[in-house]
């Protein structure tokens, strides 16, 4: 099971604050986050109500996140790391 996934999913249902690839952070309130095999696939919104999507397909690649706007799903970049958001 991919690393930061598995963490994801051990923070749920409380809320998680990711940190992008270029050092962007983003607190999310999950909604879900499963695991089907190997892959994950997670979804939460922040604080002003923009949905965010999670996915990876397993231990070896990039768990990246999209952004809805509103011309649709944005790639937000790929997760660096995880952790609880502070209440």
């Amino acid at each position: 099971m991919h690393t930061l996934a598995k963490r994801i999913h051990n923070i749920t249902p409380r809320d998680v604050r990711l940190t992008f690839e270029d050092g962007s952070a983003v607190v999310l309130e999950m909604h879900s986050a499963e695991f089907f095999q190997e892959a994950f696939q997670a979804e939460g919104t922040t604080p002003d109500g923009t949905a965010y999507r999670l996915v990876t397909d397993g231990d070896d690649d990039p768990l990246v996140a999209g952004k809805k706007t509103d011309d649709g799903w944005a790639s937000a970049g790929t997760v660096e790391a995880v952790e609880p958001a502070e209440d």
